[in-house]
């Protein structure tokens, strides 16, 4: 937390334990139980130091253990955090964790934003909004790009395909990000340019950004 604080950190996650899907019942509330009690001390000297602009979020545990979840943001509720972030283990794939999210967001209390810890791929991102969830944090979208992976509004664009080696249009013609086109991209994917690499991730982090921008909006017009 002191360092967190130095480094002038806007949100601060406090430390907390990330037990596997597969984790036996009694570990998962013995598990729960100890980020807990990380998380109440991590508020104390968040706060004996002062807030100073900064911000610190609950984390809810509990695996897919709904009583667990629950029993977890009933706890951390009553604690003067700033928001509250859903992390751990959210299921074995996304349906699961629509599910899980379903049950768990209405529980969590009015007036404080609600973080999804780990999570931000595009289809995610656009389903988890509705049930509550204000911001995402993840790699995805830069570890997609590295590997040649680009997001579009017509799905997403394997760079390395030949089909895009003579291709000069943008990226996204309806997204402005990066200004070159798929074709030098193409060409420096398959040279294994350094270049691609930042390239790549600046355009789809600029991509989310302008959906969740897009989303902003939407919200703000009733229609989400």
């Amino acid at each position: 937390v002191e360092h967190q604080k130095r480094l002038g950190a806007d949100i601060i996650i406090p430390l907390d334990e990330l037990p596997s899907y597969h984790t036996a019942p009694d570990a998962l509330r013995r598990s729960l139980q100890r980020t807990h009690r990380w998380e109440a001390r991590s508020l104390r000297r968040h706060l004996e130091l002062g807030a100073q602009g900064q911000a610190m979020y609950a984390v809810v545990h509990g695996g897919v253990d709904r009583e667990l979840r629950a029993a977890s943001v009933a706890h951390l509720a009553a604690l003067p955090f700033d928001g509250m972030a859903i992390g751990g283990s959210l299921g074995k794939d996304r349906d699961e964790m629509l599910s899980l999210l379903r049950y768990l967001t209405p529980l969590l209390p009015d007036g404080r934003p609600n973080h999804l810890l780990g999570i931000a791929d595009e289809r995610s991102v656009g389903e988890a909004v509705p049930l509550g969830i204000d911001t995402f944090d993840s790699c995805f979208p830069t570890r997609v790009a590295r590997h040649g992976t680009l997001f579009t509004r017509a799905g997403r664009v394997n760079i390395g395909s030949g089909k895009h080696k003579a291709d000069f249009g943008p990226i996204d013609p309806s997204v402005p990000t990066v200004e070159c086109s798929r074709a030098y991209l193409h060409h420096l994917y398959k040279m294994r340019e350094p270049l691609f690499d930042t390239l790549a991730s600046i355009h789809n982090l600029q991509w989310m950004n302008a959906k969740m921008a897009e989303t902003r909006e939407a919200i703000l017009a009733n229609e989400i």
